[in-house]
């Protein structure tokens, strides 16, 4: 993404940041980090005529590669990296004592950093045999992947299903059916573009910019798009299980700046195994890098799997200012996430393309067991096949606030799901805009589901509250309750959710409460929508009949709104008319989304002021003040 890009993503978390740090349970957030100070530095430079390994690393002779400073770096040193490309695996060796001596990757300044885990084929190429014999004037080429020593890790022979996999209820179902696990890992990239993966070699014969792998993983045959021959462009194999990853794990105080990371041939979840990988540490901070082109995960700050044994230390992660940029299943992740996770200003987008759903860990943010959690100022857009940001089980005093969730996909869950978490926990001053709805299948045949703007499944005791959603096909905010999942001693009960001071404009539904214990109060309404309760017996309610019957949202209204948003040039063009309420302004809701005080009281939605006539405002990133 652009510099500028990143820039006023940034004075937009400076202008709201230092308003929105309270933890639901009136607490603020801590922040552990202090100003980055090292007192020895090493460089790596193998565009440098001498570089090498053997050498010291200083700026007249520096390394080669940046895994050679991965085995050198003390705590309270760093490695700087010049401009280039690094096809390489990061192994570090060995983590930080403290906040106050880290061990630092970051680029120069002003270099472009880039590493790869792919491998270049540019030469070897022949008309593809097929199942047949060569034919030369044929547009489909194939390649041995012999010629490149992969070096006991081939994802080009191995499924995307994890080989011990046990988690399978779900996955199979139409439409999908196995079909994206059972692809393989691999990927293929063309002029930095990936092509896509067929299960069969006659789907080469139907449509260009596909590739297909022999059954035993050494041979791909590659149709590239416009049928031209491989030989005159950039083919990139991605070979690697993951790019920047320590071996040993619950390594700590681990700083990764400004790099990208290019090019991971992972595998799905679980384990959850980025391309970044924090291998189940503590006290990282990765900000400012881009990510692009995962099989599965961009990065990943959790345990890897429930089934872990769960260290002493876990959490307590920083992943800022970071662009992920098409991962397969998941943009940044987490199970059994610990303690004081920090995720800011992060963009992540185009992810989900694998369109595994049902195997449950795909988001553009998916994190489990959040625990005073802080998830703040990110964009996700132009999802598919995922939800927006995705909080499973137990998640307690987590706040995810300020967010910009836009264009999500054919997605079962939404723009946030919130998922058996018992404890309360708050989504506010997010907006959210076009969410459709998925389909999945069952003995009955197809159906479409999900497509909400906020779902929470048995999870009792949230606020959710000055959001604005826009243009979702299922609910604005739906509860459910969960008989059967089991947390402790009980499951999940979806009672006294409060629903406070939101917009909501043009949705198949606006509040659908599971039962009748939960609140709403203070909301706006517009456009299409009915406000349902499911239980003891399903209603569908008008706004009058919602405020007379049940005294819900007895200082609410509705309002004509006009609304418009880009969500690549994040603007927003938008205007009320009618009876907007003024609402009271609480004490954790004392600023708004663009870092704007308010008084004692404020209009609903992200915003202090709904326009009476139109005006647009710049969303993920400062407003027009």
């Amino acid at each position: 993404m652009t510099k500028n890009f990143f820039l006023t993503l940034l004075a937009f978390s400076a202008a709201y940041g230092a308003a929105n740090t309270r933890l639901p349970d009136g607490s603020e957030f801590a922040f552990w980090e202090r100003p980055a100070q090292y007192r020895k530095s090493y460089y790596v430079d193998n565009r440098h005529p001498k570089a090498s390994d053997s050498n010291p690393g200083t700026r007249e002779a520096p390394f080669l590669t940046i895994n050679k400073a991965a085995q050198v770096l003390q705590p309270g040193e760093r490695v700087v990296i010049m401009t280039g490309v690094y096809r390489e695996k990061i192994v570090p060796a060995r983590g930080g004592t403290g906040p106050e001596a880290m061990i630092g990757y970051e680029a120069a300044p002003g270099a472009r950093v880039v590493v790869k885990g792919s491998r270049q084929a540019r030469e070897g190429w022949s008309p593809s045999t097929g199942w047949g014999s060569p034919r030369p004037e044929s547009r489909i080429w194939q390649f041995d992947l012999g010629r490149l020593q992969l070096e006991g890790y081939n994802p080009f022979g191995m499924l995307n299903m994890p080989q011990r996999r046990n988690d399978t209820t779900n996955i199979g179902r139409p439409p999908r059916g196995l079909r994206p696990y059972v692809l393989t890992r691999g990927m293929v990239l063309v002029d930095g573009s990936r092509l896509e993966q067929v299960e069969m070699f006659r789907e080469l014969q139907q449509k260009d910019g596909r590739w297909w792998a022999e059954d035993d993983g050494m041979t791909i045959h590659v149709r590239l798009p416009g049928d031209v021959d491989p030989a005159s462009h950039d083919v990139e194999l991605a070979v690697q299980d993951s790019l920047f990853r320590p071996r040993l794990r619950h390594l700590g105080y681990i700083h990764v700046k400004g790099i990208t990371f290019e090019h991971c041939a992972n595998v799905f979840p679980r384990p959850q195994r980025g391309m970044v990988s924090a291998n189940r540490g503590h006290h990282w901070i990765i900000e400012d890098c881009v990510l692009r082109h995962a099989n599965s995960i961009g990065i990943d700050i959790g345990n890897e799997s429930p089934d872990a044994d769960s260290p002493e230390r876990i959490g307590y992660h920083i992943v800022r200012r970071n662009h992920v940029y098409g991962a397969g299943i998941c943009g940044i992740a987490g199970t059994e996430l610990g303690k004081g996770v920090l995720v800011e200003g992060n963009l992540v987008e185009h992810v989900g393309w694998q369109d595994a759903e049902p195997g449950w860990e795909n988001a553009g943010i998916k994190l489990h067991v959040a625990q005073g959690a802080l998830i703040r100022n990110n964009v996700i857009r132009h999802v598919r096949y995922a939800g927006g940001i995705w909080l499973d089980w137990r998640n307690v005093n987590t706040r995810v606030t300020g967010n910009l969730i836009a264009d999500i996909r054919d997605t079962l869950h939404g723009g946030i799901f919130l998922e058996v978490s018992q404890e309360p926990n708050m989504i506010d001053h997010n907006i959210i805009w076009k969410v459709t709805m998925g389909q999945i299948g069952s003995t009955q045949g197809l159906r479409r589901d999900g497509g909400h703007c906020i779902l929470t499944t048995g999870s009792d005791e949230d606020i959710i509250a000055h959001n604005l959603f826009a243009g979702c096909e299922g609910s604005a905010v739906a509860t459910r309750t969960s008989e059967s999942r089991i947390v402790g001693t009980r499951g999940g009960t979806a009672r006294w959710n409060q629903v406070l001071n939101n917009i909501f404009v043009d949705c198949g539904r606006f509040v659908d409460f599971s039962n009748r214990d939960n609140t709403a109060e203070g909301n706006l309404y517009a456009g299409r929508g009915l406000n349902w309760i499911q239980a003891p017996e399903a209603l569908r309610l008008d706004l009058p009949a919602w405020q007379r019957y049940f005294g819900f949202d007895r200082k609410g209204a509705a309002a004509d709104v006009s609304l418009e948003l880009d969500p690549d040039a994040l603007t927003m063009t938008w205007s009320a008319a009618g009876a907007v309420p003024e609402v009271e302004a609480l004490p954790a809701f004392s600023h708004d989304y663009s870092g704007a005080a308010a008084g004692k009281t404020r209009k609903p939605g992200p915003f202090v002021e709904v326009p009476a006539v139109s005006r647009t405002v710049r969303v993920g990133s400062p407003l027009d003040r």
